[in-house]
């Protein structure tokens, strides 16, 4: 735990990351072969764990998530962040709650959350990998996902409601779907069908392209996005060891595709890919000074 908490102070993410290796070659048997990805995956279970200790209406904290996850899941602990903001928005607030929320998260992390913690990603990244031969390569067009943004905003608005949560694939996988089947007495109606519908779609698109999702149409990857270029936690390149190869973009999940772009566009989900296929060792995490 010292040695933690001494890398975290120091910036020296290098001696975090060779402890976590550590711990899983003596105790998970991983072997000294362990990645970031690895971890990362680990990192995600436990994020969806954590996410669904709402056994009671004591653990329903109503804490904003730092990702999408939807309030109505069975056991959710947590807020939706688009399902909040559309309730400030559809009740004419001023959503300080919510933009205090989203600019820790931001400033702390970026889209860290999306890469790392979101339930929702994992769900694409697993899809991904079973669809194997890709359509395309999704390239992220930044306007389009503040568009969207905008159009959940104003929808919430006209409608007074959370129009949103009746089609967000997020809540059909966990809300929508697992509360049909805990509790199949209770009556669905036309949006129920709108879910599976929804999901079904996007579950075809993952198969094809990966993190479509996340890369076209999440209405939160943009205000997390933003805040990319400033926040404590970032993927550095050491100059001095890049060679300028590329081979740390192949395979990327958002396909990022300058190195310049590498932890600082929107579009990057710090995944920390690149990290594990740079051959130079010239990637890393660690906090801004």
């Amino acid at each position: 735990m010292t040695l933690v908490i001494t890398g975290v102070l120091n910036g020296d993410y290098e001696l975090i990351r060779d402890l976590v290796r550590y711990i899983c070659t003596s105790c998970l048997g991983l072997g000294w072969a362990v990645k970031i990805n690895i971890i990362r995956v680990i990192i995600q279970i436990l994020s969806l764990v954590i996410v669904n200790l709402g056994i009671n209406i004591v653990w329903k904290t109503g804490f904003i998530c730092p990702f999408l996850y939807c309030y109505g899941c069975p056991l959710a602990v947590s807020a939706c962040p688009i399902g909040v903001l559309q309730n400030y928005v559809a009740l004419g607030r001023l959503p300080l709650y919510p933009a205090g929320a989203f600019g820790i998260y931001g400033l702390a992390f970026g889209r860290f959350f999306c890469g790392w913690c979101c339930p929702f990603g994992a769900f694409q990244d697993l899809l991904g990998k079973l669809g194997r031969r890709k359509l395309f390569k999704p390239r992220p067009v930044k306007f389009v996902k503040y568009v969207i943004l905008l159009g959940v905003l104003i929808l919430a608005w006209l409608t007074a409601d959370t129009f949103f949560c009746k089609l967000c694939p997020s809540g059909s996988l966990f809300a929508a779907i697992p509360f049909r089947i805990l509790y199949p007495e209770l009556s669905y109606g036309f949006f129920f069908n709108v879910h599976v519908l929804t999901l079904a779609v996007l579950v075809f698109l993952f198969l094809l392209v990966g993190r479509f999702w996340c890369s076209y149409l999440c209405p939160f990857s943009p205000v997390l996005g933003s805040f990319n270029s400033i926040s404590l936690v970032k993927i550095h390149r050491d100059l001095n060891k890049c060679t300028e190869c590329g081979i740390c973009l192949k395979g990327c999940p958002m396909n990022i595709q300058n190195l310049e772009d590498i932890g600082l566009s929107s579009d990057c989900i710090r995944c920390g890919l690149c990290i594990d296929n740079c051959p130079e060792d010239a990637l890393q995490i660690k906090i801004r000074h």
